[in-house]
């Protein structure tokens, strides 16, 4: 805000936004209101308890389900960000900006059925022809290179999140200015330290939400993981298989709120502390601006 700004105004946007925020949250935080009801879902009576979020961990079901979705998570965002990384960098280098921004945000732009029914079909071939050329050569060292496993999931998660991951890295990367890596060069920096030293602490915010909004998106995902997967199971896939069939149990409620509210703590802790290095770097920067006292 300054002078003359309407404080009333700077308030109502505040109000809405929030307004807004909590309207998207209202069924998450159902959720979490439900996973605390000793009666379970759809009772009359609400009476408060812990015992489900104590009886999740002895559902070996869901357990087992988190493990997976927990190594699919770490696995997609060791890769992705990277990729989405050096794509961002290609953008801001090349002249020709419209086709990495075509390429990149494409995926985007097909249903996830139809993305993922593509992506089986096309391992499905591919297996089947790298079989067909171990029998060529006689070797089975190919038959399960792209069988359904949890690699054809990695690579479907990937392609569904790099396309955010670049979102937010790009956004970020807007307001670094490359003479700065110039200036490095320019004294003595090699490429790797110039980014390492003097962009990626000023694009670090974007790149850690990057990975938590990976993360996120990786937890969330259903349709893409389901036709991918082969033979384990995800988070989302127990929580649809057990609303399509028996119900969501009270532990699944529990286990969603606890991923919930493990999302919301992250997120916060990014904003939180990005607010804060903000407002840390803004006094350096007013500090050295001011003039020098003799």
């Amino acid at each position: 805000m300054d002078d003359y700004a309407n404080p009333w105004l700077h308030r109502l946007k505040w109000g809405y936004l929030l307004l807004v925020v909590l309207t998207l949250m209202t069924p998450v935080f159902y959720v979490m209101y439900v996973s605390f009801n000793a009666n379970g879902f759809g009772a009359n009576a609400y009476d408060f308890t812990w015992e489900w979020y104590r009886l999740v961990f002895s559902d070996e079901l869901l357990l087992g389900a988190l493990r997976w979705t927990l190594m699919l998570a770490v696995t997609v965002t060791v890769i992705a960000v990277p990729m989405a990384l050096l794509a961002a960098k290609h953008y801001k280098a090349t002249r020709n900006k419209l086709f990495p921004v075509f390429l990149l945000l494409a995926p985007l732009f097909v249903p996830p059925d139809i993305l993922g029914s593509a992506l089986l079909v096309f391992f499905k071939n591919l297996n089947l022809s790298l079989i067909w050329l171990g029998d060529q050569l006689g070797t089975s060292i190919f038959d399960s290179w792209f069988r359904l496993s949890f690699l054809t999931a990695v690579i479907g998660l990937i392609i569904y999140t790099i396309p955010y991951s670049f979102i937010v890295i790009l956004i970020t990367m807007g307001r670094y200015r490359p003479e700065q890596t110039e200036a490095a060069r320019a004294c003595g920096a090699n490429g790797w330290r110039a980014f390492w030293d003097i962009e990626f602490p000023q694009i670090r915010p974007g790149v850690l939400s990057a990975c938590a909004f990976t993360v996120i998106l990786v937890f969330n995902e259903y349709t893409r993981t389901s036709l991918l997967k082969g033979g384990f199971d995800t988070f989302t896939t127990v929580l649809i298989s057990q609303m399509l069939n028996t119900g969501m149990s009270p532990q699944s409620y529990a286990m969603s709120a606890m991923v919930s509210f493990v999302a919301i703590a992250l997120i916060g802790s990014i904003i939180l502390w990005t607010l804060i290095r903000a407002e840390t770097l803004s006094r350096v920067a007013r500090a050295k601006a001011e003039p020098v006292m003799s």
